[in-house]
């Protein structure tokens, strides 16, 4: 007959052993809200909008009145288009902090997307009265007064805009459009330049300068910003270069 033989612990080895265990599986569920956060932003670097969500959610759970932790994962809801979700969260995250300019920044922003301007115009207000330099909520406020027809405001807007941010390649773009709607072609293609030299693959604004350039009956001019325009992955430039330069 065959025996098997086994080795016996001491009761104080045993003891430690499942101390110790328990320990290293009470460490790995006990992340704190700051690592949390922080894998959130991982995520966002990444463009895993859904997993930063669940980081947040999970981070918000241990300290639910931290109101940054609300801006983070409203940010992350916007850029997983929740837009609802997103405003839910911005405007928790200003219950907490009244003056989370970022916050007011994004809310605006969602409600420019829902062609609400006014209401937009306000939460860009608050954003600058609380963050005078913002640039971004410069830019984006002159956009609405634009649509409501405010030429002057929207001017200052990205003037300013462009004051505190001079490499604000966008607010150049921007304010040339709307000065050529205006007809002030020569200051248009001057910001149409700006914004090319500081960004030198917008497309939009090759294509833009192109249409200003065919305005001015400067047809090469105008063909070669297409033809760039085209390069860079803009379809709507292509067609141009089809219909008047061939």
């Amino acid at each position: 007959m065959s025996t098997f033989s086994s080795t016996v612990f001491p009761a104080q080895t045993v003891k430690g052993f499942l101390l110790a265990l328990l320990a290293v599986l009470s460490m790995a569920g006990c992340k704190t809200a700051k690592t949390h956060s922080r894998e959130g932003l991982e995520r966002v670097s990444k463009k895993d909008y859904i997993g930063a969500i669940v980081e947040y959610d999970r981070a918000i759970e241990k300290k639910p009145d931290d109101g940054n932790l609300y801006r983070l994962r409203g940010i992350a809801k916007y850029e997983s288009s929740d837009y609802t979700g997103a405003t839910v969260d911005f405007t928790k995250a200003i219950s907490l902090l009244p003056q989370d300019a970022e916050s007011y920044k994004f809310r605006g922003d969602i409600k420019q997307n829902q062609k609400q301007y006014k209401a937009a115009i306000d939460d860009y207000n608050k954003a600058i009265t609380f963050q005078p330099n913002y640039a971004k909520a410069y830019n984006n406020r002159a956009l609405n007064k634009a649509k409501l027809r405010d030429t002057k405001g929207a001017i200052a807007d990205f003037t300013q805009a462009i004051a505190l941010q001079p490499d604000y390649s966008v607010a150049y773009l921007n304010r040339a459009n709307l000065r050529m709607r205006q007809k002030q072609y020569p200051m248009a293609l001057a910001d149409y330049d700006q914004a090319i030299a500081l960004d030198p693959e917008m497309d939009e604004a090759y294509y833009n300068r192109g249409v200003l350039k065919y305005t001015q009956r400067k047809r090469k001019d105008a063909c070669a910003d297409w033809q760039r325009s085209y390069e860079l992955g803009n379809p709507q430039a292509g067609t141009a270069v089809q219909r008047f330069c061939k």
